[in-house]
């Protein structure tokens, strides 16, 4: 079966076709891109890409190069801001920011790429020169109201990333009875299948990869449930065409891979040590801000939790529930503290740079609201 995407209006079609639950930051974001003529793609997981306008999944957007100082232009008119990683986990041509839209007190987080940066977990060690296929082939998604990868080209890209990923342990794994692809990885491939045309498939594969992994392509698609021989087929029949682009070689991937994975582990480690059950280490240019809640210590204690479970997701935090006393001595006024970090350790005894105070008469969804808006505004 092949996609409606193809026949899908342009992004000229009337606002009021776009989905009434997408984030506000979002829809006019978008409709910047479109006026601009900005030619990007949404590249991977448009499988629950309504989950990502809403904030519930980060969105992963290819930019053509040329257009990326006017993207980063709209950005900036738009409030979305720019993040980096605090381990230094970074990969080449690829940017973290946040969006937050006013109206709900949401984040969206956005993958951006100049490039297709892809492979191994904690490595990231292939660049794949298909930027300008992608964008050339993109498609408009009407549901969502914006442009997304060509679903031929996207499947493609799903098998190679799930192929470059295996490892030792997965066979241990399947040993066991595990499917290597299952959950989230085989509801996209389902979905895929769906919208794609087999014939146009291979086409688009044998350009790319080559004949021998074009045919194994094929033979995955028309299996059920991929097994990790397939993909191990599968890679290795490309191999002579991906090994082209790799950016490291065997052991200095090894060693930088290691190094990111044991830094991941450190810093979960911390950040369950700290009752933060999504962590994350992204940090602002900026730099760090201390911001402490103003009120009764019952009320701003459970103020300063709700400011931290929504933040942690998405920026380093460091909790700092100290008692009345001890939070009067460090700081006239402040009651409890949250501290978007600039590093991953405890705060120093400074004074806070922002001040949230409770309103007595306002409903707590009201003051959290209210205190979301301001904090966002002082990052």
């Amino acid at each position: 079966m092949t996609s409606n995407l193809l026949n899908a209006p342009s992004p000229s079609a009337s606002i009021a076709h776009r989905p009434r639950n997408t984030l506000a930051v979002l829809r006019d974001l978008l409709e910047q891109l479109h006026e601009a003529g900005i030619r990007y793609c949404h590249w991977k997981s448009n499988e629950h890409l309504g989950a990502s306008m809403v904030g519930a999944t980060d969105l992963d957007i290819l930019v053509d190069r040329r257009d990326a100082r006017e993207f980063a232009r709209l950005l900036a008119v738009a409030g979305v801001k720019p993040f980096r990683k605090l381990a230094g986990n970074e990969y080449p041509g690829v940017e973290d920011y946040l969006a937050f839209d006013a109206e709900r007190g949401a984040f969206s987080h956005l993958h951006v790429h100049y490039q297709l940066t892809l492979g191994e977990k904690f490595l990231k060690g292939y660049r794949l020169p298909w930027e300008t296929r992608a964008i050339d082939t993109r498609v408009f998604d009407a549901e969502h109201q914006l442009y997304v990868i060509d679903p031929h080209l996207e499947l493609l890209v799903l098998v190679v990333r799930a192929a470059i990923k295996l490892r030792a342990r997965d066979w241990i794994l399947a040993a066991r009875g595990t499917r290597y692809m299952s959950g989230g990885l085989m509801r996209e491939f389902r979905w895929l299948i769906e919208r794609i045309s087999p014939t146009d498939l291979g086409a688009v594969a044998r350009t790319l990869v080559g004949d021998d992994a074009a045919a194994h392509l094929l033979e995955i698609v028309n299996t059920p449930v991929p097994s990790m021989r397939q993909l191990s087929r599968f890679r290795a029949a490309a191999r002579p065409e991906l090994d082209a682009y790799r950016m490291y070689g065997s052991v200095g991937g090894l060693r930088r891979r290691l190094v990111r994975e044991w830094s991941w582990l450190w810093v979960a480690a911390v950040n369950r040590s700290r009752g933060l059950k999504k962590r994350s280490t992204k940090v602002s240019p900026t730099g760090g801000l201390a911001v402490a809640v103003v009120g009764p210590q019952t009320e701003a204690t459970s103020l300063a939790r709700q400011l931290i479970t929504w933040l942690s997701p998405e920026m380093a935090v460091v909790p700092d529930m100290g008692t009345e006393s001890t939070m009067a001595a460090r700081h006239a006024r402040g009651r409890s503290k949250v501290v978007i970090a600039d590093r991953l350790r405890r705060s120093d005894p400074v004074p806070p740079d922002l001040l949230i105070e409770l309103d007595p008469q306002a409903a707590p969804a009201s003051q959290l609201l209210t205190a979301k808006r301001a904090l966002w505004e002082s990052i």
